[in-house]
Parts: structure tokens; C-alpha cells; sequence
């Protein structure tokens, strides 16, 4: 009987069915720059945007909530599960540990070790972990095991050719316009597949399936969400392949959803982060006081 994991793993390599040529790539990157640039142009003076998938979110279901003043920054649970989560599933696939319950204890601690012997944090986080009592570094462990876990079973990772790049750095596309207007886009894994009919032992060049996890449950735009993120990576670097589809997982909601990117779904994300841009930059002159 085939596993969800196995179905799911299947459906994220299979060959690609769909491809965004250069010459696409770059049509919608002019138009994207000559739809924003005048938006951007409307923000305060000294004003920058940063554009992200939750961001986007919340422009289309809670626009209300964009102009509410943004909370100081304090380090919590939610804030730390993601990038020990990663880390976590990173000592699985590698096969350092077989699940990731064993591989929390470990991951951290070589974390903090390496923070108190060179004072180098790779997660920023390893100080407020290292003055927490027992009992709340339990519960910070507790919330990346279960992160990691429901990303760790959604796959038959034995069957992949070549261990995912797990994690690494953000999407990132600056707009040139008279304005900061950054795009980012943040993945957890990014899969090596072959174009349809080349073999599975592709070149480096081949493009990428690329996975998301989020909270809750897809809404309605979820398509358009999830295609934002290979929109990003195609802006980002002209000389990498644009990624062959999207996954996004919902844990949450026990579901995933795939969209195969082409140059109708690229177009289509573009044309939601230009109105999702006016949006916000409407909701940010709004709240500025008079000069």
C-alpha cells in the first residue's frame, strides 16, 4: 500500500511538465518593475518595503491589520521552531539521527557549545536558549520537534536521488525604483528534478522543485501564494533555472497543495504582489501624520 509520504515524494520529483524560458522571465521582471516603480514612488520619504508570503497573506485577508504598529522584537518558542526545526531534519537526512525526537537534544546543544566557545551564533538564538530555565527550553524543544516532524514524515526521504538542500537563505529581488522595495521568499526545501523525458541524473542546471510550510490552512489564494515564492527565485538570479513547481505544505491541516509553475502562473503572482503593494503603501500614507 503507498504511504501519503510516498505519494507525496513522488508528486514533488516527478519530471517537469512545465518551463519559464529566459526571454519570459525577463518580460515579466519589466513589467513588474514598470508596475511597481510608480506604487513605491508614493511611500513617505525614507520609507522601505519588504515584501513576504506572510505579508502578502495578510493584505488579503487582514488589511486592517497592516497599518498596527509592530510589537518590540522578543525571542519566543514560534520564533526559534523554524531554524532548529531545519536543523533538525538536516542531522535526519544526512543520517546522523533516525527521527527527529533524537536529533533535538544533540542539535542543540552543539548549537550553544559552539555560541560559548567562539561567541558565533548560527541561529542568534543560542544566548536567550542558554539563559532559559529547564522547563521553558523543554518547551522551545518540544515546538521545533513537532515543526520538524511533520516536515520529516511528509516525505520518503530514502527516495530521493540526492539529500534536499534543507533551509539556506531567503529569496530576495530588490526593486529598482525610487523607493526600497524588497520581495522574499523563504523555503525549506529545494529538490533536483528532470525536465520531462531527460534522465532523473539531470546537471546542476535542471530545475528545482521547491517546498513551503506553513500554518493553518491553504486559502483561497494559495495558489498565487505559492507561486510567489518561485517568482522571487526567478527574479532573484537570471542565470538559475525558474523552479518547475511549488509545494506547500499546511501540517496543520494535515494537506498539501502543488501548482506547476509557467509563465501564466508567474504572471498571475506578479499582478497579486502589484496589488498587494498598492495596498499596503495606500495603508502606509494613510497612517503617516501630515508633514
Amino acid at each position: 500500500m503507498t504511504s501519503a509520504a510516498d505519494t507525496r515524494t513522488r508528486a514533488l520529483t516527478a519530471p517537469a511538465v512545465t518551463c519559464v524560458t529566459d526571454d519570459d522571465r525577463a518580460r515579466i521582471r519589466e513589467e513588474l518593475v514598470s508596475a511597481l516603480a510608480p506604487i513605491v514612488e508614493r511611500l513617505p520619504r525614507g520609507e522601505q518595503m519588504v515584501v513576504t508570503l506572510p505579508l502578502l497573506r495578510r493584505a488579503q485577508s487582514d488589511p486592517g491589520s497592516l497599518v498596527v504598529p509592530e510589537e518590540p522584537f522578543a525571542w519566543k518558542p514560534a520564533f526559534v521552531r523554524r531554524s532548529l526545526g531545519l536543523a533538525v531534519v538536516d542531522a535526519c537526512a544526512t543520517g546522523r539521527f533516525r527521527a527527529p525526537s533524537e536529533a533535538i537534544g544533540p542539535v542543540v546543544a552543539a548549537a550553544v557549545a559552539e555560541w560559548e566557545r567562539s561567541g558565533w551564533r548560527t541561529f542568534h538564538w543560542e544566548p536567550w536558549f542558554a539563559g532559559l530555565p529547564g522547563g521553558a527550553r523543554a518547551v522551545v524543544e518540544a515546538n521545533a520537534v513537532t515543526w520538524a516532524t511533520a516536515l520529516w514524515s511528509s516525505f520518503d526521504w530514502q527516495s530521493f536521488d540526492r539529500v534536499p538542500r534543507i533551509g539556506g537563505a531567503d529569496d530576495q529581488w530588490a526593486c529598482p525604483a525610487g523607493r526600497t522595495l524588497r520581495l522574499k521568499g523563504r523555503t525549506e526545501l529545494r529538490v533536483p528534478v528532470a525536465a520531462e523525458g531527460e534522465p532523473p541524473d539531470s546537471p546542476a542546471s535542471a530545475p528545482e522543485a521547491i517546498v513551503s510550510v506553513s500554518g493553518g490552512g491553504p486559502g483561497a489564494g494559495w495558489a498565487d501564494e505559492l507561486a510567489y515564492l518561485a517568482l522571487v527565485s526567478a527574479l532573484r538570479s537570471p542565470s538559475r533555472p525558474v523552479p518547475a513547481r511549488v509545494m506547500g505544505l499546511w501540517p496543520d491541516a494535515g494537506t498539501h497543495r502543488t501548482v506547476e509553475i509557467d509563465r501564466q502562473t508567474l504572471g498571475d503572482a506578479a499582478k497579486r504582489v502589484e496589488a498587494s503593494v498598492a495596498g499596503l503603501v495606500d495603508s502606509r500614507r494613510s497612517s503617516t501624520p501630515a508633514s
